[in-house]
This record gives C-alpha cells, structure tokens and sequence, in this order.
C-alpha cells in the first residue's frame, strides 16, 4: 500500500469516553472521493503519544497533514505540529476546528501552523488538497474559508459559505478509524453491543450564549435526508455489524416531519435498532416521541441548564419551566430513559438558583443528570462576555473542561456576578451529591456496587498515579450520598 497523501490528526483530549473524530472522517472521505489517500490518527483514541507520531511521520512521509482540534485539546495540537515540522518543515500542516474557527489569527501566530480552515471543512480541505498535492497551484488569498500566514503576515479570506445539500457528502470514512477504541455510552440500549455515532444534521437556529457549535456549522437548520440517513444506518450495519446508534446532533428534531420520517422507514423495514439522541424541550410532542420509541429510539437527552427561569432568560436558552416538565412526562410515558443536562455557574445564578434546578430535577422523572460548569468557550456570547466583564480566571486553554472530575488540580473558568470559582465549585458537588446514586443506577443498575463494569469505569481505568490520586479526591466529594 503507498504512502498516504494526507494525515489527519485528532490530538488526545481528557474525557475518558472517547467518540469518534466524526469532522475527519468527513473531511476524509471527501478526499477519498477525489482520489488522495488519506490516513487518520486518532491520538485520542488509540493514546497515541507525540514520539510515536513522529515515527508514523517519518515512515509514511505525507504531503500535507491537517489537524482538527477543541480547546482543551489545544496543547496536543501544537505539540503535534511542532513534532510535524521537527521531522520536515516542509509538510504543510493545516489547523481546524471549532477552536481554529473561533480564534485563527491566534493559531496562525504561532509559525507550526500554516492554514487555518474556518467553518465546515470538506470542501476546503478538498480544494487545499489539490493545491499541496494534486499540482494545482491556487492563490490562497483566493480560497474562501482559510486563514493563511505569508512572509510572517497573517491574512483571514472571507467565509466559505455553508454547504446547502449534505446529501452531496460522502458518509463519513468509519474504514480508516479504530471503531473498536471507542466508547459511546450505550445507557438504554445493549451494553455489550458497540454505539456508533451519527450525524443526521448541522447548524442550530437558537441562541444560547454557551454554545459553540455555530463556529463551524452556523446557525441555519441544514439537514441530511431521512432516506441518506436510513442508508447509511443499514451500511453500518451490514459492514460493521452495528445495531446501535447515537445521534449526536445539537438537536435532531426541529424537523418534526424528517425525524417521522425517518421513523416510517425504520419501522417500514423491521430494522430492530436502538438509537439514542439530543432533543430540545419545545421540539418534542407526545406523537413524535411515541414513534421515536416505536422506531427503537430508546433514549432521548435534554438541555435542562437551569431551574431558575431567570438564568435560562440570561443564558438565551429560550424555554420555559413548563415545557421542560411537559417533555420529561411525555419521553417517559413514551417509554424512553432520559437524560436531562444541567449547569452551574451561570450568568445571575446564585444559590437559590441552584436550589431551584435541584428542585425541577426532582419534579422530572429523569434517568440521568449530567452536571456541567459553564465554560466560556471561544466564539461564543458566554466568552465575549466573560473577556468584557473580567470574569476569566483561567487563561491556559488545556483546562478549559466543563467538570472538576476531568482534570486534577481544576479551576472554573470563569466567575460571575453571583458566584466565586469556590462557590461555583461547590454548587456543582452539591447537585452532584444529590443525584449521583440516580446516575449509577442508571449507568450499572439498582445494585450498581456489585457491577464490575461500575469498579472499572470509575475505579480500575487508572492511568497513572496523579489519576489515581484524582478520581480518589473526586469520590471522597461524592461518597457520602452512596451509602
């Protein structure tokens, strides 16, 4: 087999759960389609480390290599980069991602990057690959969608715009990633049987000030079609022998009719997969829901954030109390588990904010609770308020994780008006204590302390002293509530 042309490089990042680097698989199967061979390096996933990088560098020798990364990965990256140019400096190594898109002047000031790709990246990635390795000499400031630095001069080219039809891409190259690695949670589903991750849509069109996925996708609705989505379920399926799946969409049904839709063609087919995905309270009716269920989704998870109408107010997130009561009733008189995601540490929440989500968690009959601290993630509102209100604390881009349990030694990243990173902190265990048992149950069943998956999820996947020392920290705050 020849040397690839392209590497794509996913630097490893703290969750312990790893998902699949679904934008490079994308970008990659459309340089598949255009004839360039392309290898994908999942850092994260396989726990690549830099040495052995730079040893898979020096034996393929790629033309070009490019590098998706988050926030909190960007350390990883540069130090991927770096040991890109240590091996030859003339491999054009690209940057992209919802960070590179949110800051690319920033990315490009430091000279191990050379292109930063900003918003969706295929069909840029694909024109960058004609200019490095298809002989297709392009004027970069011609490109649309990248930054570029020349003669030590920074250039930002206007935007590329959105991809109108995302039945035109490819299906992502699941052939080039180590599917074996990765841990989707299966909560609902089977267990034993692996999650594959899907993409049925892009773009939000709501507001919410924390969230940074318009960096990339926009805020125009754009989905695939329920008959591209059901082919390639079956594609899995009968390639990798799949039967479950996680819909990893900001929120899958804003499209009441292509979700039904494609509820009809599984149920058509007596297809028996089980699916799980992300929906937002004002989206969802009792019929809707009914079907999902009836199609085999046995999952549904929801942005709560708060309980105090106030905060969501702050925090744009656009619904009400009563919608999220009424969405919790009808998932569960639908039959499905739920999830329901909250934060802490919000613009104008304070205690009694806190004592109000503890008290709307108790009212819904959820299965699991996810609890965040809201991060100020760069591109978003959250962020520029942060900067204009001097509520950063934390500077250093490796810790900018949304929860105490991901990373020793972690700080909230911001303060607010309210709440000091102490009390923020101690928000965060507070509603954690109050649920965790509900969780594990969730997670590892009633008697989840006789489930060995319970000790080697949470106990025995140690990676190192300082991890161990971590994880003992994070369950000395929690022990309390299990027994």
């Amino acid at each position: 087999m020849p040397n690839p042309d392209v590497l794509l490089i996913y630097p490893t990042y703290t969750y312990p759960k790893k998902s699949p680097p679904l934008g490079l698989a994308c970008i990659a199967a459309v340089m598949e389609d255009k004839g360039y061979t392309v290898r994908i390096a999942d850092m994260s996933a396989t726990d690549m480390k830099t040495d052995e990088l730079k040893r898979l560098v020096v034996q393929i020798r790629p033309k070009v290599a490019g590098i998706s990364f988050m926030t909190n990965q960007f350390g990883q990256a540069v130090a991927a980069a770096k040991a890109i140019k240590e091996i030859d400096k003339n491999i054009p190594v690209i940057a992209g991602g919802p960070h590179v898109s949110a800051l690319p002047g920033e990315i490009l000031a430091m000279d191990c990057f050379d292109i930063a790709v900003i918003g969706e990246g295929e069909i840029t990635s694909a024109i960058l690959a004609e200019h490095f390795v298809g002989n297709k000499d392009y004027d970069l400031s011609q490109i649309k969608g990248i930054g570029y630095r020349k003669d030590g001069h920074i250039s930002i080219n206007e935007p590329r715009p959105l991809i109108e039809n995302l039945d035109t891409l490819p299906w992502p190259a699941w052939h080039l990633l180590p599917v074996e690695k990765y841990a989707v949670p299966a909560t609902g589903g089977d267990t034993a049987e692996p999650v594959f991750a899907i993409i049925s849509s892009r773009g939000c069109p709501n507001q919410c000030i924390f969230c940074d996925s318009h960096t990339i996708f926009g805020r125009k609705f754009r989905v695939r079609s329920a008959n591209n989505i059901f082919a390639e379920l079956l594609y899995l399926n009968e390639k990798f022998g799949v039967k479950q799946f996680d819909f990893v969409d900001d929120t899958i049904t804003v499209n009441r009719n292509r979700i039904l839709e494609l509820c009809s063609l599984m149920l058509e087919n007596d297809c028996n997969f089980k699916w799980m995905c992300n929906a937002r309270v004002n989206t969802v009716d009792a019929e809707m829901l009914s079907k999902m269920k009836n199609a085999g989704c046995v999952r549904v998870e929801f942005g709560i954030e708060s309980g105090d109408p106030e905060v969501l107010k702050n925090i744009k997130k656009a619904v009400t109390i009563e919608q999220i009561k009424n969405a919790h009733k009808i998932a569960k008189e639908a039959g499905m588990s739920i999830g329901s995601f909250v934060m802490v540490g919000n613009i104008g929440e304070d205690f009694t904010s806190i004592m109000k989500t503890r008290k709307l968690l108790e009212q819904t009959d959820t299965d699991d609770i996810y609890i965040a601290i809201a991060t100020p993630f760069p591109g978003t509102e959250l962020y520029r308020i942060a900067q204009r209100k001097n509520w950063l604390r934390v500077t250093d881009w490796s810790k900018y994780v949304t929860a105490p349990t991901y990373l020793p030694g972690y700080q909230p990243i911001m303060v607010t008006d309210k709440m000091n990173q102490q009390q923020i902190l101690k928000a965060f265990f507070y509603l954690h204590r109050k649920f965790v048992r509900k969780k594990f149950r969730t997670r590892y069943g009633t008697n989840f302390l006789l489930n060995k998956r319970f000790y080697k999820d949470n106990i025995f996947n140690i990676r190192s002293f300082r991890d161990f020392r971590h994880k003992l920290k994070m369950a000395r705050k929690l022990i309390g509530n299990l027994f």
